[in-house]
């Protein structure tokens, strides 16, 4: 498993404020990015992936999967991917030019 240590903190931190706005609001605001994980772990965790993109499942299911998925994401995705499922979660904002 190679990952880069900046990128899997990165991701990480990102992952853990996801979890702890969908503690507070449930995870339908949050459905792109669930989706999103869900589809970066498939090959490893297809259940867990499959549970967090079961909209017509419990809420309960889906907040077991993510926590599954968030191990997933960072022990076993190598840090090209993550780095690249990163930049799709978190875009970089559009410069905007003082004046």
């Amino acid at each position: 498993m190679e990952t880069n240590w900046n990128t899997t903190a990165e991701l990480n931190t990102f992952i853990t404020l996801t979890a702890d706005r969908i503690v507070a609001e449930g995870t339908q605001r949050d459905r792109r990015t669930l989706e999103m994980m869900a589809s970066a772990v498939q090959q490893f965790a297809p259940g867990a992936a499959a549970a967090l993109n079961d909209w017509d499942g419990s809420e309960v299911a889906r907040l077991r999967a993510f926590g599954i998925v968030h191990g997933v994401l960072v022990r076993e995705l190598v840090a090209p991917a993550q780095a690249e499922l990163l930049a799709q979660l978190n875009p970089a904002p559009a410069l905007v030019l003082a004046a």
